[in-house]
């Protein structure tokens, strides 16, 4: 068995979550509990990355950050997100301070939850 990291996350409006994760970062939503009159948590996958968004006001705080290393066509996701045009985001293509050979692209969710690719260039 492996041992895995989840991060958690917090959201405030399933929609706006669905909007940002699913339309715009491109994640798959793996499962969902909504129940009616209670908060979400819900479970996404963007690429092989596990992400939990839970609007349980116990679970965590909005302002978290997510660091994605080794994240494999960088460039063409970037433009990818620039493309679908979403209206709230429009991130940058950076190179990172630590590795000359890496770029970095941070977004940040409708909750001030940061999420920072890096991968290696071309």
């Amino acid at each position: 068995m492996t041992t895995t990291a989840i991060p958690v996350l917090r959201a405030f409006d399933y929609a706006k979550t669905l909007e940002f994760y699913i339309d715009w970062l491109g994640g798959t939503l793996q499962w969902k509990h909504a129940p009616e009159a209670a908060p979400f948590y819900l479970e996404i996958m963007l690429r092989d990355v596990r992400i939990h968004l839970s609007e349980h006001h116990g679970d965590c705080t909005p302002g978290g950050k997510v660091l994605i290393t080794g994240f494999q066509g960088l460039e063409a996701y970037h433009r990818e997100l620039i493309d679908k045009g979403y209206r709230y985001m429009k991130p940058g293509l950076e190179k990172t301070p630590w590795d000359p050979d890496a770029l970095s692209v941070t977004v940040i969710d409708p909750f001030m939850n940061r999420i920072q690719f890096t991968g290696p260039r071309g």
